[in-house]
């Protein structure tokens, strides 16, 4: 049996150069370095990704596989109860334009589809009629998008959602990204004070309480699951912020004011508007669940995402537990919501290697260089562990090893080595993955050519990966 595994690494491997060959359009060497006149914008990923191969790589790590905590797997069978599963759960982006992604994902069998709401809230409110909705910013309030047909009321773009994730048998997940357009965005804006524009701030308040009524009203009517991601980024700029480093209390903001009663008791700060948050969303989307994101930068210290000098020293487990730490002191009560977001990257790692000429992006599948997968994974079930939640890993690029680094068409290998091993996903204490790009010039389902869905429709199609919590 061992010699059989040898056999089958080395065809892997083999397999990996051709791959190699082919999107760099050249030849593999017989060092397995990545050769010929085409490949010279792309031999760092290249060489990057065969540079362990053969007598000379380092012994690889056992698979990632540590014991759950007991904490983390009550949350996790609790949400997993609600969705009816016990399975990790496959989600992809959408978006309203057909030629773009919503009819290329059309019958693959995902079980989990998000959206984003990336729009400032309208000043004074939400309206309740479309059709006389004045005085909306350049694009319009998010609330009268997306409509058809007659219907004049705000939230068609959620309840378009909702209604196409519920004929595909599919989760809805919110993504709601408006604090940035609305009050500011970065750790610098919230130096500034951004948040002591208490006119501002109710503005963002009355929305994101219109966000959970529709939530509530679908819910309501049709008793299907819905998640709602709060404020990708948002919390991580607290913490890396110089004003907020030491505690989101030290960023003053005029809560109770803003939120119009939802929030009587809440703190005037930065910490006080994260359960604020909460606070609403249990009492206006009771039935829904909810997850504020952790990210991998927060602790100013670095990106443990990334392999650049000292961040290649960085502890994964102490940034993993700073930065829970930091997420628990926005609990509204016992409650920190239902599940914390996570990712990888927010782009493929050949753009960042050809167009930002930044090679260090590439994840190491041999889990021996960093930035690599068991480092990640460490640093996030970390995480979970202290926040004591289930993760879910958002966001993760689609580039694959047969695309040949041009713009839509950019190489990665994070889907390829997440297929070939859900374990030591389910493992790091996760209950999903879901894909997307974090910009327009990144690989879609438009232009993956099918790799995604094929690996999706393959993982319907058997056993599945068991929650490592499953009972």
């Amino acid at each position: 049996m061992r010699h059989l595994w040898k056999a089958l690494l080395l065809s892997a491997t083999l397999l990996t150069w051709v791959l190699w060959a082919t999107a760099c359009n050249s030849t593999v060497d017989s060092t397995g370095g990545c050769t010929g006149p085409a490949c010279s914008a792309l031999t760092a990923v290249c060489a990057k990704a065969l540079a362990c191969s053969g007598a000379a790589c380092p012994p690889a790590p056992p698979p990632f596989n540590p014991a759950p905590s007991a904490e983390v797997c009550e949350a996790q069978n609790r949400l997993a109860k609600k969705l009816g599963t016990n399975r990790l759960l496959l989600g992809i982006m959408t978006e309203g334009a057909e030629e773009n992604y919503e009819r290329y994902i059309r019958g693959v069998p995902y079980g989990l589809k998000y959206i984003y709401l990336p729009e400032r809230a309208r000043a004074g409110g939400p309206c309740t009629d479309c059709n006389n909705c004045p005085n909306q910013p350049q694009g319009g309030w998010w609330g009268c998008w997306n409509r058809t047909g007659n219907d004049s009321r705000p939230g068609a773009r959620l309840r378009n959602l909702f209604s196409s994730s519920e004929a595909a048998g599919q989760i809805p997940m919110v993504v709601y990204y408006t604090f940035y357009r609305t009050i500011g965005e970065g750790a610098g804006a919230l130096e500034r004070g951004v948040l002591n524009d208490t006119n501002n701030v109710r503005d963002y308040f009355r929305d994101w309480r219109f966000t959970l009524q529709v939530v509530n009203e679908y819910q309501q009517q049709n008793n299907k699951p819905v998640w709602v991601h709060i404020e990708p980024d948002l919390w991580g700029f607290a913490q890396q912020s110089s004003v907020g480093r030491n505690g989101p209390e030290r960023l003053p903001v005029q809560v109770q004011e803003a939120a119009e009663g939802d929030c009587p008791t809440e703190e005037n700060n930065f910490a006080g508007f994260g359960k604020c948050m909460l606070r609403m969303a249990r009492h206006h989307a009771p039935q829904a669940s909810i997850g504020l994101m952790a990210s991998g930068w927060a602790t100013g210290l670095g990106d443990i995402n990334l392999g650049r000098g000292p961040n290649a020293r960085l502890d994964a487990v102490a940034l993993g537990k700073s930065t829970g730490e930091y997420l628990n002191k926005f609990r509204w009560g016992e409650d920190l919501g239902d599940f914390v977001v996570v990712e990888f990257s927010d782009r493929d790692a050949g753009f960042y290697a050809v167009s930002q000429n930044q090679a260090d992006r590439w994840y190491d599948a041999n889990n021996t260089e960093v930035p690599h997968f068991h480092r990640t994974f460490l640093w996030g079930k970390t995480l979970a562990d202290t926040v004591k939640l289930p993760l879910v890993w958002w966001q993760i690029p689609m580039g694959h090893m047969g695309m040949n680094n041009t713009p839509r068409h950019w190489c990665d290998n994070r889907v390829d080595y997440l297929f070939e091993h859900l374990d030591e996903v389910a493992a790091s204490q996760s209950i999903a993955l879901a894909f997307g790009p974090g910009s327009g010039d990144q690989t879609t389902p438009a232009t993956d050519g099918g790799n995604l869905a094929n690996k999706v429709r393959a993982y319907a199609a058997g056993p599945g990966q068991k929650l490592i919590c499953a009972p």
